[in-house]
Order: C-alpha cells, then sequence, then structure tokens
C-alpha cells in the first residue's frame, strides 16, 4: 500500500470511525462517574466485575482498577487502534491489548485490564474490555495517554512535541516545508524529529536514529530463507516515528524491570532497544524475533502517527480531531462541537440514451428527473419481466442489487453510506432512514441493511427495515442470508435470536450448500477463548442453543 493510499484510508478512518455523537455521549457518561455507560456508548462490550476482581486480587487491586476505569475514555482509546488499512477502515483484527496498569512498577501479577479487537475484519467493530494477570496477558500493552482521560495531556510529549509546536508544524499548525527538514534548528524533539525525517529520507539510517537518540547497529539480519531477506531499502521505508522511540522504550523497560524492548516492525523485521545511559543501543532481528515474554512497543506507539500525518497534509484540522486529542496537540484552541459526518449524498449525471441525465440521490433515493412517469414504469415493467435496462434505471437497479455497475459518484455515496454502517452509527442510519433513504440499498457484495445489522443496534433497526418490506431470508450474491453472515462474522447472541424470532431459515443453504447450522460448526474457533479444554465462548452455545431450538420447533 502507498503511503499516500494509506493516508487517504486513515483520512476515511477520522471521518467515520468515532462519530462525534459517540465521543461525546462517552464524555458525559464518564465525566458523570458512569464507566459502564461510557463504554456502552462507545460500543465496547464489558467483562469486568469490580466486586469479583476484589474477591479473587483483593481490595488495593480493586480500588486501582476502579480508578482506571473511571477515568477510562472508550472512545479515546478506539480513535488510536491499529487499523487493518489497505483500504479498509476497519480495526486491525485479532489482536488483543493490556491497557498499562497505572503504577510505577508491574510484575507479572500485576492485574490489568486488557481489550480484545475484533476477530473479523468485515464484522462489528465492538471492542471488549477484560482482565486478567499481565502473566496471562499479551504483551504489548498500551500507555494512559491513548486511553486515560487523565493522561490524555501526554500524548503531546509522546508525538516528540515541545511547550512550542509538533513535529512538522509550525507554533500555528502550519506544516513545516519538507525541504526545511534539514535545516531544523535546536535540540527539541521537533526539530531532531524533522532532522532525523531528512536523514531518513536521504538513505542515512544510523544518522536518523541518531538524531532520536539512538545508535543503531545497521547490521542486517540473517534470513533462512530468499522471502525473509530483509533489506537496507526495506528498512528504510519503515514508517517510525523515530523521536518517540527512545523515551518509550526507557519508559518500558523501567516499569517491567527489562534489559531491553522489542520493536516489532513486520512478521521479518523487529528491533531490539536497550536503554544505556544517554543513549539507547538497536540492533535488527530477523523472522524469529517475536518472544512471548518479550515487552513489545504497541504500534500506535511506534508508527507515524496519522494525526499528525493528516494535519502536516492538509487533509484534516484540529476541530476535525478527537476533543482530548486536540487538548493535548493544541491547547490553545477553542472546542468546537463535532460536524455531522455523514454519507454526502447528491445529484449526479448518468450517461443515457447517449446523454447526460440527472438522478436525484439528495436523501440516498435514486430518482430519475430526466425521463416522464410512463417512461420510469416502462422501465420498471421491462425491469421486472427480467429485460435489461440501462442508463439512469440501470443506476437505479445498481443502488437496490449491489452488482448493476454504478455511476462513480453514486459509488462514492454508497461508500460513505458502508462507512457510517460499519463503523455503528445506528443514529444517523434512523435519521437517514426518517429522511428518506432507500431501505432496499445494497453494498458491492450484495448485502442488504439486514445483513449488515451486525454492525448496528439491531434492536432499533430489525422491526423498522422488516417493517418496511425488506425479507429475512434476503440473499447476497454469495447467497448467505443475514442469519448466515450474523452467525459467520461473530454476530452476537442477541441479534441471531431476533433474526430467528422474525423468521429466519436455519436450514437455508449458501452457494456453498452450507446450512447456518453447519456453519456454526465451521466458525466455532472465532469463538473460542483458547482455553486449554477448549471450551467454547459463551456466546457460541447460546447461538447454537437458539438455532437448534428453532431447527426441533
Amino acid at each position: 500500500m502507498t503511503e499516500s493510499a494509506e493516508l487517504s484510508t486513515w483520512h476515511r478512518v477520522r471521518r467515520y470511525a468515532v462519530p462525534g455523537r459517540m465521543t461525546a455521549e462517552a464524555a458525559a457518561r464518564r465525566e458523570a462517574g458512569d464507566w459502564q455507560g461510557a463504554c456502552a456508548a462507545a460500543r465496547v462490550d464489558t467483562d469486568v466485575d469490580l466486586a469479583a476482581v476484589r474477591l479473587r486480587y483483593g481490595s488495593e487491586t480493586a480500588d486501582r482498577i476502579a480508578d482506571e476505569l473511571a477515568g477510562f475514555a472508550p472512545d479515546l482509546l478506539r480513535w488510536h487502534l491499529p487499523r487493518a488499512l489497505g483500504g479498509r477502515t476497519s480495526l486491525a483484527t485479532g489482536l488483543t491489548f493490556t491497557l498499562a496498569p497505572r503504577v510505577e512498577r508491574v510484575a507479572p501479577d500485576t492485574v490489568a485490564l486488557q481489550v480484545e479487537l475484533p476477530k473479523t475484519v468485515d464484522g462489528s467493530q465492538r471492542l471488549r474490555l477484560t482482565i486478567a494477570p499481565l502473566r496471562d496477558t499479551p504483551a504489548t500493552e498500551l500507555p494512559g495517554y491513548l486511553w486515560h482521560a487523565d493522561e490524555a495531556a501526554g500524548l503531546r510529549r509522546a508525538y516528540g512535541g515541545s511547550t512550542s509546536r509538533l513535529p512538522f508544524l509550525t507554533a500555528d499548525g502550519t506544516p513545516v516545508p519538507v525541504d526545511a527538514y534539514a535545516a531544523a534548528v535546536g535540540d527539541e524533539p521537533p526539530a531532531r524529529a524533522e532532522r532525523a525525517a531528512a536523514r531518513q529520507a536521504a538513505g542515512d539510517l544510523a544518522g536518523a536514529w541518531r538524531e532520536a537518540g539512538m545508535d543503531l547497529d545497521e547490521t542486517l539480519p540473517n534470513a533462512r530463507y530468499s522471502y525473509y531477506e530483509v533489506t537496507r531499502e526495506l528498512v528504510l521505508a519503515k514508517r517510525l516515528h523515530l523521536i518517540a522511540l527512545a523515551p518509550a522504550a526507557r519508559e518500558l523497560a523501567r516499569r517491567h524491570g527489562v534489559e531491553s524492548v522489542l520493536l516489532s516492525a513486520d512478521w521479518r523485521l523487529g528491533f531490539l532497544l536497550t536503554p544505556d545511559g544517554d543513549t539507547v543501543r538497536v540492533r535488527m532481528t530477523g523472522e524469529d524475533h517475536r518472544r512471548a515474554d518479550a515487552r513489545s512497543l504497541a504500534e500506535p506507539v511506534h508508527r507515524v502517527p496519522p494525526d499528525l500525518e493528516l494535519l502536516r497534509a492538509g487533509l484534516i484540522t484540529p476541530a476535525e480531531l478527537h476533543p482530548l486529542v486536540r487538548a493535548a496537540l493544541f491547547p490553545e484552541a477553542a472546542p468546537e462541537p463535532a460536524a455531522p459526518r455523514r454519507p454526502a449524498f447528491g445529484p449526479v449525471k448518468v450517461r443515457c440514451r447517449g446523454d447526460w441525465h440527472r438522478v436525484d440521490n439528495s436523501g440516498g433515493r435514486l430518482v430519475p428527473l430526466d425521463h416522464t412517469a410512463e417512461e420510469v414504469q416502462r422501465e420498471q415493467t421491462l425491469r421486472a419481466l427480467g429485460g435489461k435496462v440501462a442508463g439512469c434505471f440501470a443506476a437505479e437497479q445498481g443502488w437496490h442489487d449491489g452488482k448493476t455497475r454504478l455511476p462513480r459518484e453514486l459509488q462514492a455515496q454508497r461508500r460513505e453510506l458502508m462507512q457510517t454502517i460499519l463503523h455503528g452509527d445506528t443514529d444517523t442510519l434512523l435519521e437517514l432512514l426518517d429522511a428518506g433513504l432507500d431501505p432496499f440499498v445494497r453494498d458491492g457484495r450484495g448485502s442488504t441493511l439486514l445483513h449488515l445489522l451486525r454492525c448496528l443496534d439491531h434492536e432499533r433497526l430489525l422491526p423498522r427495515l422488516l417493517a418496511a418490506g425488506l425479507p429475512v431470508d434476503a440473499r447476497d450474491h454469495r447467497q448467505r442470508t443475514p442469519l448466515h453472515v450474523a452467525v459467520g462474522w461473530v454476530g452476537t447472541p442477541s441479534l441471531v435470536r431476533a433474526l430467528l424470532e422474525a423468521g429466519a431459515d436455519p436450514a437455508a443453504e449458501d452457494d456453498n450448500g452450507t446450512s447456518v447450522a453447519e456453519l456454526i460448526e465451521y466458525k466455532a474457533m472465532d469463538y473460542y477463548e483458547g482455553s486449554e479444554d477448549d471450551e467454547p465462548n459463551p456466546d457460541l452455545a447460546l447461538i447454537k442453543k437458539y438455532v437448534d431450538e428453532r431447527i426441533e420447533a
């Protein structure tokens, strides 16, 4: 993925992944002392029982966890979490992070909060908050400035900011010209970050790391196979926020009482960072660098901050940042209400019968403007009889079947709608339906809004969509029903039950001849918690129970 393509994806992440309404509601709940309400607002499921924590781990631990939860900003955490990228705005999948305990030093028996990211890239973007001793949690932890409201101001320092400005930006937020990086003056972190970036771009690997306070051994790691080979060009291409690494490595090593910490750049390249007096010694490691016992810098700590890149590129303004991020990076900026972020529906031009015609899509419902009522009726009849339609009417068909090619502008408008849905903005979708959005719209896979309920609040939407006439067993391009998708993409038991109660057929087969009941068995590993006795997740047990009951009824 090119740098510009990745930045474009991050731009869409910032537009849709953490809706302003989510941020405002989560903040209000948090400030009212309702951490569970804040989690609910930010679409975080919680498996934390403070009474049980007190019984199992003692009052001191329970009080600390309660304090951490009181300041927990789940919307801020969601803002900073890594993304799948590659054109996708979804959260990275299959990861679990430890939320750094707010203690001076940690030990294997220190109990910590942890967050589990989704299992599927196209599934629900809900997170899960759990708790366990560090010996049972992954090595990668997220510092407090990424998830705790009281520590969010530390983001400026973590990004390499000084009291006067941020790296790559002037004091007023104007981007520093790239050709001025090499001439940055002074020993403040922003100037050093810019000189490091200039050296990296010029191919001076060791010099770039030296500007950031580290001594890099440029010896490349050995590779067992040619496809594991690490080249100098590969190392130079890694987008690391060098100025942040030395302080982060020192702090992580100090807190955990270890000599070195690991930075995993990708599956074949790692960096071992060892604090040593005034510097940090760094050596590169190969494909065997990942060790279960190694303390690692998390991706949000070592990557070039997307927000700095977006600001530098002029793609966002400080007003579009998360409020806690804006307060940390631009403390003088006046708070601004989040602007509504919804699909930019509007009229488009469509090539039709050798001419350009207008199609109104201002509300998400296509209306041909340059055809008479008789022409519209004739084309609808032709389509009902299996005839081929074209131009304006083909666009309308594509909006409904997800298969017929849409004009580029309509593709973009549909894509924005699907981003709103993917990131769980149920309120906005309901408002769009109230304003006239066509409930029969489908995405490019042929998914109806019922198929997409896994991402949304089905309790509010399912009755609305059924009343609008959507068939509960509608098929997508792979002949999957909404029930297939709810099971196959790790939906919730309550959604599965609601679909079954609405009449969904558990015996329906997809294009592979797989029924929902069979899909449960095939997808069971997605629900396992990884226990030694392979006990299934309770969600799986409930889903299987509901499906079996409907089959036997």
